[in-house]
């Protein structure tokens, strides 16, 4: 049903007069307007259930994230990044230089890496899970044996080659998965097998948070970026 609805808005369905209906194309570069056009629309959904409307039983943010934060959300932005302005950005994060060469050597998108670094460990590189795994991207001894690197504790909590690890076993899932960064995630979670199985995200309550989770972060991290590298842009839009 999420999906229906998400199509009817992009459509131009327009479930209520006063909400402006969103075009099905994204102009290229994206364009200001729409984007607040979007917003306005996720506002709306929200307010919507803040006022009883139950949207035929989703939870009250469940809409508004799938405009918001789902992986097209970013797509409007990433094409049109100044590079200068991402390193700035992650420089600005812990570890923030390790991330950006770890991702550089395994051509990963660094915004990404930053995201899942966050979720996995909230960028603290001697934690170490109840299950063992360690280290700022929280891989287990047992993957870091499998890719041909140091597995003790003492070697995976040492950033840069945590960071390396974490990253290899990542470009390794994007690889398996055709590039479909929320199947990589998963297998990230909860195992390639499991992802295999069921041909995608699997049913697993963690794994779905998981998921949502890293795609929220990296959602916030490009539009942070993107935000910057066309200031100028919103200046004039906003006044």
């Amino acid at each position: 049903m999420v999906a229906f609805v998400v199509t009817m808005l992009f459509l131009g369905f327009d479930a209520n007069p006063s909400v402006p209906a969103v075009p099905v194309a994204v102009p290229d570069p994206p364009d200001l307007e729409q984007i607040a056009r979007l917003e306005e629309v996720a506002d709306w959904l929200v307010g919507r259930a803040a006022d009883g409307h139950r949207l035929d039983g989703m939870v009250r943010k469940d809409l508004s994230d799938v405009i918001r934060e789902s992986p097209a959300s970013f797509e409007l932005f990433r094409s049109h990044l100044d590079e200068g302005v991402q390193r700035d950005f992650l420089h600005g994060l812990p570890y923030g230089d390790e991330i950006e060469r770890a991702a550089f050597e395994n051509r990963l998108d660094a915004l990404l890496l930053a995201a899942l670094v966050e979720a996995e460990s909230s960028f603290l590189p001697n934690a170490v899970s109840a299950v063992g795994a360690v280290g700022l991207t929280q891989v287990m001894p047992s993957t870091a044996r499998w890719l041909g690197q140091q597995a003790d504790t003492s070697a995976l909590t040492d950033p840069s080659q945590n960071l390396e690890v974490g990253a290899a076993y990542l470009a390794q899932l994007l690889t398996r998965f055709d590039g479909d960064i929320p199947m990589a995630l998963a297998a990230y979670n909860a195992g390639p097998n499991a992802v295999a199985r069921y041909g995608g995200v699997p049913p697993y309550r963690e794994t779905r948070a998981y998921v949502r989770k890293v795609l929220r972060i990296y959602a916030r991290h490009n539009r942070a970026v993107w935000r910057t590298s066309n200031e100028s842009e919103f200046l004039s839009f906003d006044s």
